[in-house]
């Protein structure tokens, strides 16, 4: 049997390549770069009320269920409400031709809530994500126009979902938790 001849070359391209990743790593990592993952949230039962739209609603439930928050059906089983004032999905015209015809609309998604733990005390206070794609006009393809245009509000509400995720784990302390008791040594 007979050995796989290492080059000086080989090794030298997987140092070289090694030291790239490394390199990458690194300057991402600096820059506050991570991979999407769970968000540490400070508290397990939220309750999500108002008006909302079926995906909507889907992203949340999925989101919450991803970071192992159960979500409650009454307030006093909550340690957080979330609640979803409005949410709007709209498009405006953006730009005609010269011959008067639409060639691009702005997409529109924004959602408006609050946060208050069950005794009413609002944690962040009435707020909005507010996200706006542009995109061309076909008058020839409308039907994959209209496809597009729902790819790009479902990509929206992700990226909303997922705003709101990092907004609610920016919460650091529930006023209703105790600060953990200080270690003192007793005295003998």
């Amino acid at each position: 049997m007979s050995k796989p001849i290492t080059t000086h070359s080989t090794v030298r391209r997987q140092l070289l390549g090694g030291s790239a990743s490394l390199l990458a790593m690194s300057v991402l990592s600096a820059c506050g770069w991570r991979l999407r993952g769970k968000v540490d949230l400070p508290y397990k039962n939220i309750l999500i009320s108002g008006n909302m739209t079926p995906e909507l609603r889907d992203g949340l439930d999925m989101m919450f269920r991803v970071n192992d928050i159960q979500i409650v059906k009454l307030v006093k089983e909550a340690e957080l409400v979330l609640e979803i004032i409005s949410e709007q999905n709209a498009r405006q015209v953006l730009s005609y031709n010269s011959g008067g015809q639409i060639t691009a609309y702005r997409i529109i998604s924004r959602i408006v809530f609050r946060a208050f733990d069950p005794n009413g005390i609002e944690l962040i206070p009435e707020s909005d994500i507010y996200l706006t794609r542009d995109i061309d006009f076909n008058q020839s393809n409308i039907q994959a126009f209209d496809q597009q245009v729902a790819d790009y509000v479902k990509n929206m509400r992700i990226d909303i979902v997922s705003q709101l995720m990092r907004r609610l784990a920016s919460i650091k302390k529930l006023p209703t938790q105790k600060a953990p008791a200080e270690s003192t040594p007793k005295s003998r």
